[in-house]
């Protein structure tokens, strides 16, 4: 089981900053193994089991008025601020971990007909051997598309190696999806990490690069994108995927094309409800990555027709 920690330093006490961290190991060997490059002594305050991780906590020291570090200082981004006192630290990791304890965390399981597209999805990235590989799905309304996104994105990082995981986003409600289901879940946040607004990408990629699936929303309208995401376009290829949600609107011109080819993603994956046409056009890497589960494949299903339900009789 995990191992929520708390620990500081003399003068970073005084000033009220603690640092909330996570482990499977033993506390003090994580503390000590940080110990290297800091002049000052690393102060052990508290650890407790529990089954949530770093980022659960950070979150709910969020939501209490707690200040990330590095939005001020440029600090770590385990490190928090605000705090008048160890007690007080520890208090407030007690609440966050006590209150999460009633309701239990969902656990995605998906239905058997998303399992059947996700079977299809990975049969045909095994096939294609091409350095850059897109995908256009048409997926209908109540499929649960971004559910089904986010498991991909996992097994994409387990299965298949990919580091980093892109959200370039032209319709933006598309990314305060992902990023809601993604909490709710513990299906998910255990082998993946959400980048939050603002937070340096750099600092992220640092940390948790190859260790758990980087998630990083884009909007397609920021400005200086190109500067702001070089650090993105110069990492391999065959690390990163990119996910367009709703990408009929928007993401087909030029533009958000030539934005969505700089970040140089080895695999592309386009999705949309309707329009796949409108997606695919621009496309120059699609061949025959087409996948399409419509809303007469759903009605089949639900009065148990359709042909992939064959083999449940």
């Amino acid at each position: 089981m995990n191992k929520n920690y708390v620990f500081t330093t003399e003068s970073d006490r005084e000033k009220g900053l603690y640092k909330f961290g996570e482990t499977l190991k033993e506390s003090e060997k994580r503390v000590r193994g940080q110990q290297t490059g800091n002049s000052e002594k690393l102060q052990l305050i508290f650890e407790k089991e529990s089954k949530f991780p770093d980022h659960y906590v950070h979150n709910g020291l969020e939501e209490r008025g707690y200040y990330r570090v590095h939005e001020i200082t440029g600090g770590g981004r385990e490190w928090f601020g605000g705090f008048k006192s160890d007690e007080e630290a520890v208090a407030a990791l007690l609440e966050i971990i006590s209150e999460g304890d009633n309701p239990e965390p969902k656990t995605y399981n998906p239905r058997f007909y998303q399992d059947y597209v996700k079977m299809v999805f990975e049969e045909k990235l095994e096939s294609n051997t091409k350095e850059i590989k897109e995908f256009a799905l048409e997926l209908a309304p109540r499929f649960g598309k971004t559910l089904w996104s986010l498991d991909l994105m996992k097994t994409l990082f387990i299965d298949y190696g990919y580091k980093i995981c892109l959200i370039p986003a032209y319709v933006l409600t598309a990314l305060s999806s992902f990023q809601k289901e993604f909490y709710t879940y513990d299906s998910f946040y255990k082998e993946m990490i959400f980048v939050r607004e603002n937070e340096p990408i750099e600092d992220v990629i640092k940390q948790y690069y190859g260790k758990k699936m980087i998630i990083l929303p884009i909007s397609l309208h920021s400005s200086e994108f190109m500067t702001k995401y070089k650090s993105i376009s110069d990492l391999p290829k065959q690390d990163k995927v990119s996910f367009i949600d709703e990408s009929d609107f928007g993401c087909h011109r030029k533009n958000s094309q030539d934005l969505i080819n700089f970040l140089g993603c080895g695999l592309n994956v386009y999705m949309t409800g309707t329009a796949i046409d409108k997606v695919v056009s621009p496309l120059n890497h699609i061949d025959d990555n087409i996948i399409r589960w419509s809303y007469t494949d759903m009605l089949m299903v639900k009065n148990g027709e359709h042909p992939i339900q064959n083999h449940l009789i």
